[in-house]
Order: C-alpha cells, then structure tokens, then sequence
C-alpha cells in the first residue's frame, strides 16, 4: 500500500470520527430525578418492592402474581396466585420471599420463582405485609381479624397462636427487638403479643381512636408510632401507656410512619400533606403541601437526609431533610404504594397503573438505625433488632490473558438482617485499569498488556449494609502475556 493510500484512508477514518457520534449518539448517564428505566406489570401495584441481596426487586401485583425484577428493569420470573397481591413481600436471610394473597393464603417462593410453601390457615384476605423474627417466625395479619404466627417450614406456631384482634387487620406487623409484636386493627386497638401469642397490653386510647391502617413504627426506646382514621398520629410507650397524640392533620392517615436519625416522626395524611413531628412531645416540625392528592405512601429517608414518597398527584416526591421541595418525578399513575431504595441509591416505586419505575438520585442508600422506611428496611423484616455487619466476598482469584475481558464477581458477599445496597470496588495495586462500574456487583474492565513478566492487580471490594455498616474483602488477578496477540498495524497521517 502506497503513502497516499494510506494518507487518503487515514483522511476518512478521522471523518468517520467526527460524523458518527453526530448519528449516533452515545447515552448520557441518568441524571437525579430522571427515570433510568420502567416495566409494565399486569395491573395496578399497591405493593412496596423489597430488595433482594443480589439487587432483585420483588413486588406484587393486583393481576395476582408476584414479579421478580432485575435491577436492569427486566422481567425475572413472576409467580401466580388466585387473588390478587396487594401484601408487600418480605424476604428472609435464605432469600425466601414471603407475601399474601387475597386467595386468603401466606405464601414463601424461592429466589428462583418456585413455591416453598404455601400456609393455607387464614380466614380471610392478606393485606397484611408479613414481618420475620430475629428467629425467623412469620407473622401476618388477616381481614379475618387473626395474627398468624407461621414457622419458617410452613407450619403454624402454636401456644396461644393465632392471637384474634377486635376487628380485620390489614396493617403490618412490627417486631421489637426484644420479640414483642405490635400490630394495629381496623377495631380501632393497637396489640402488643408475646412471642407465644399471648396479649400483652391493648391501647385504644378510651375506644377514641379510629380504624388503624397505618403500620406501626418502633423508635430506639421502644416507642411505637401509627396512625389512624380519627386524623392524628399516636406515640405510644413500650408498656401500653399515651406518650403524646397529634393535633388532627386534614385527612385520615393511611401512610405508615417513619423514624428520621434526628428521632422526628414523618407521615403522610390523606390531606396531601406530609408532616414532621417532634418525638418528645408531638409538635410539628414542619408541613408540606403537595398538589393535592392524599400520601398513603409511606416516605422514605436516605442516608444524606433527602425524604421520598410517593402521592395521589401520580409524584413521586424528593424533600430536603428541612421539607421544602427539592425535585418530583411525573409517573404514570397514582403512587399509592411505598417506594424502596436499591443498588446506589435508585428508588423503585409502582403505580395504580401498573408500571414499576425505577428513578435516578443522588442518594447511596437508607438512613442509619431507627426505622427510616416502610417496614423498617430493603428487606421490609419488620424487626429494629441491632445490625449485624455485611460479609464481603470478592470472588475466587483469577489468572487472565492481556487483553481479554475481566469480570469480577461479589454476589456471594451476604447480610443476615437488612441487606446490602452499596458496592464498591478499587483498586489497591498493578497497573491501573479502568471499570465499566466500579458500583456493580460485578464490574469488568480490560486486562493490561503484558511484556514478559506476569503482572498481579489487586482489588477491594467494600460492601455497606442498610444500617451504615460495612465488610471488605480483596482479590488478586493475575495477567499472562497473550500469546495470540501479534500486534496491529497503525497507519500515519501524511502532512
């Protein structure tokens, strides 16, 4: 090949250079309060999404399925029931998920969208979000007005169980640390049951309060939060006595409670009003007014204090920690459901019109401690037992060949209580290479040329569980001179 050749071939190899990113455009990153995917599922979503440990979203689905939904936005596998699934799941240290149906049944599926087992014992319709001991224990309400108390093999607890409540109870359950079960009526009474079924105290306040549909909230001194119909939020103490209740907001309070680091009480009310209590005394911090359209969702609060909920005004919503406004993000539908906070922060949120989005923040993960979302956590446990760390597992060492593709792999790292939402890999020695995400579980990057020496990089894998807690661990890869590589020729552009 001549030099003019090689001069002219050059010329459109640059102009193909400058023309083609004109055509094809490469996409930008998701920026905060942008959608970075969404997935139709069946018909509306009522149920919050909990987080897998490998960043798998499970929520159900009035079409009567469960849905596994990859953190990528694509369908997993979906599992049916005969009624529809308005419980919001909740998964086990193993991985099981257990949710309600209203088929009337308490059913525990496999990671791998297979059945456990299915507890046939309730009378009624699960509303209900079922919440999981410390020693694995299912618990979960009825509209037959019973709390079923379920082994993790499937099988009904005995002793005193079922506890029967004085009316149907659509509420979640809350597990204290030290076992006691907390759960609200549509009788108007807030239970607290021992581990063996057997009451321990019942607070109805004089038989003023109205029906209960807010789960109940569990602060470090074992203070319990809920609201009611009567439009007012309770504090109550641990032994069944009133701590405070609230002046009436403008609509009944269907929103579960939260508990922010600073111990103030947020709650939406069915005025479209999200309100900051003080936990002393009840007073209020500060209201916002949305636009409109009542907050059943339950808000949540993320490690940098930034506050998420979902509205009737078909918003979902971003506080700054003092309440004023920071972003919303127009969804498809009215967000009656609890958004969930996943893999580096991304909330996941469903709608009455059965998409399931998942929305870009500038978030990392959950608050610390005390009870910063519905249900407490990703895994929606239930429980405020203390924190156990994250185990961090970076994968089997590895020996490549220059040039090829690497993947590392930290699926294996593990949580027993509330899950891990944050990864993070760098590197700490060889030639320095570059990560397509250095956030993935399993990120992969181009091995470096190799000469005659092998060359050794080492890599440290940090994981952060959703109480602040964090695990480590390291993997070495080893790079081989690629002996099919001969080289390239690269032409020069003539002057």
């Amino acid at each position: 090949m001549g030099f003019k050749r090689i001069k002219k071939t050059n010329r459109y190899f640059f102009l193909a250079l400058l023309i083609l990113p004109m055509l094809f455009p490469a996409s930008l990153p998701a920026a905060e309060a942008d959608k970075r995917w969404d997935i139709a599922l069946g018909e509306s979503i009522h149920s919050s999404p909990a987080i897998g440990h490998d960043g798998t979203i499970y929520v159900g689905n009035s079409d009567g399925n469960l849905y596994a939904v990859n953190s990528a936005g694509t369908l997993k596998w979906n599992f049916p029931t005969q009624g529809e699934v308005n419980s919001s799941p909740a998964i086990g240290s193993d991985g099981t998920i257990y949710f309600g149906s209203d088929d009337n049944n308490l059913y525990a599926v496999n990671p791998d969208g297979t059945q456990k087992w299915v507890f046939l014992g309730a009378g009624n319709v699960i509303l209900s979000s079922p919440a999981i001991s410390a020693t694995g224990t299912i618990y979960v309400g009825s509209s037959d007005g019973n709390l079923y108390a379920v082994k993790s093999d499937g099988t009904s607890e005995l002793n005193d169980w079922p506890f029967s409540a004085d009316g149907p109870i659509t509420t979640s359950p809350a597990v204290a640390s030290d076992g006691t079960i907390y759960v609200g009526s549509q009788g108007g009474t807030l239970y607290a049951i021992e581990s063996t079924g057997k009451l321990k105290w019942a607070f109805s306040n004089n038989n003023t309060i109205g029906p209960i549909n807010s789960s109940p909230a569990i602060d470090a001194d074992g203070t319990l939060y809920f609201g009611s119909d009567d439009l007012k939020v309770y504090a109550v103490k641990s032994d069944g006595t009133l701590k405070w209740a609230s002046s009436e907001t403008g609509g009944i309070v269907l929103s579960s409670p939260t508990i922010r680091e600073d111990g103030s009480i947020l709650v939406g009310s069915g005025d479209g009003k999200l309100y900051a209590f003080k936990n002393s005394d009840g007073s209020q911090v500060w209201v916002f007014s949305g636009d409109g359209g009542a907050i059943r969702s339950t808000p949540l609060v993320a490690s940098d204090g930034i506050i998420y909920f979902g509205s009737d005004d078909q918003k979902l919503h971003a506080l700054n920690s003092s309440g004023t406004e920071k972003w919303t993000f127009q969804a498809g539908g009215t967000v009656s459901a609890s958004p969930a906070m996943g893999f580096g922060g991304d909330i996941y949120v469903g709608t009455e019109a059965g998409i399931l989005y998942a929305v870009e923040t500038a978030s990392e993960r959950l608050a610390s401690g005390l009870w910063p979302t519905f249900h407490h956590d990703a895994r929606h446990t239930g429980r405020n037992k203390t924190n156990v760390g994250p185990t961090a597992k970076a994968g089997d060492d590895q020996t490549v060949k220059s040039g090829n593709t690497v993947t590392l792999n930290g699926s294996s790292s593990s949580d027993p209580d509330y899950g891990i939402p944050l990864y993070k890999w760098t590197q700490t020695e060889g030639d320095s290479v570059t990560f397509n995400d250095a956030t993935s579980v399993t990120p992969s990057f181009s091995a470096p040329s190799v000469d005659n020496e092998n060359k050794t990089l080492i890599f440290q894998l940090k994981v952060t569980d959703n109480g602040g807690l964090t695990g480590t661990h390291t993997v070495q890869i080893t790079v081989e001179k690629n002996d099919e590589d001969k080289g390239c020729f690269i032409g020069t552009i003539g002057n």
